[in-house]
């Protein structure tokens, strides 16, 4: 098990100290590939699959041939609504569908854990206390300036305070650790993480 330091943040105080733990935390190949597979999963059950091009029955126009069947030394056709013809209906185009696809329920929970391992061999892992009063958002936003941080993922326990208090902030998200996913951890730089949920939930996975 290697030591890790993780940085703990007051928002009171603005205060930025460390914390060491115990975690195995390398990120093999294998882990990367997980990490890969499952957003590449989350990315496709986010698209809407809603294109839809309109078959022949939807087009409006006449139903009548455009010419006679014999004698005119063209082509025969069989209606104005046909692809050949502007105004037609499209050849082969798309048609609602859902892009989903399935995969272990483990696989991307252990995805989840080695996106946050990455987090923490990247120094990107803050934790914080649980905040009592409703903060300003400035105060929050200042001291996560003043530490450089641009983007942020803060991962809470149903915290109205720290929602209330961050939820304005650019490049901010704030997400309930039961909702946590690997998309979320890799889309922002960095983590911050209420103690409770760290020390209680994620710490106990990612050891």
């Amino acid at each position: 098990m290697d030591s890790k330091n993780i940085k703990e943040i007051d928002f009171l105080n603005s205060k930025i100290s460390n914390k060491k733990i115990d975690l195995n935390s390398d990120i093999e190949i294998e882990a990367k590939r997980n990490i890969a597979y499952v957003i590449r999963w989350q990315l496709a059950r986010n698209r809407a699959g809603s294109a839809k091009t309109k078959t022949m029955a939807e087009i409006s126009g006449t139903t009548a041939k455009p010419w006679k069947q014999k004698g005119t030394g063209r082509a025969r056709q069989g209606s104005k609504r046909s692809v050949q013809f502007v105004g037609g209906r499209t050849c082969h185009g798309p048609m609602p569908r859902s892009f989903d696809f399935s995969i272990p329920k483990k696989i991307a929970k252990i995805a989840k854990v080695d996106a946050i391992r990455h987090k923490i061999n990247e120094d990107k892992i803050y934790i914080y206390n649980d905040i009592d009063n409703i903060l300003k958002t400035s105060q929050i936003s200042k001291i996560l300036k003043s530490n450089n941080i641009k983007s942020v993922l803060i991962i809470h326990n149903d915290n109205s305070k720290i929602i209330e208090s961050a939820r304005n902030i650019k490049n901010l998200k704030l997400v309930n650790h039961k909702a946590l996913n690997a998309l979320d951890i890799i889309n922002y730089d960095y983590l911050l993480v209420e103690n409770n949920v760290f020390s209680n939930k994620i710490l106990g996975e990612i050891k």
